[in-house]
């Protein structure tokens, strides 16, 4: 990982350009390697993506107002609103 000054002639870059990853983290903009996954996911991570993908789509569909009261509940628990929403309605099979 290197650390970067005005990555991409910009103040922030962020995505994937020429074999590596633009990112942004609490110190800074960096570059990491781009890797590619080798093995093909398991048909239980294949559900899981698509019950997370239902709850996301849910989420989503929340009103502003609703998502600021997950957003509240989700504070004392060191995460966000999304991520308490999601905990809560993702199915398990």
């Amino acid at each position: 990982m290197v650390k970067l000054l005005n990555p991409l002639f910009s103040n922030t870059a962020s995505g994937r350009f020429g074999g590596l990853i633009y990112e942004s983290g609490p110190w800074g903009p960096y570059a990491k390697a781009l890797v590619p996954q080798h093995r093909k996911p398991t048909a239980k991570q294949i559900q899981q993506n698509y019950f997370f993908g239902i709850a996301a789509d849910s989420w989503r569909e929340l009103t502003d107002a609703e998502k600021a009261e997950w957003n509240v509940k989700a504070r004392g628990m060191k995460m966000t609103g999304f991520n308490l929403y999601i905990k809560e309605n993702i199915e398990h099979p």
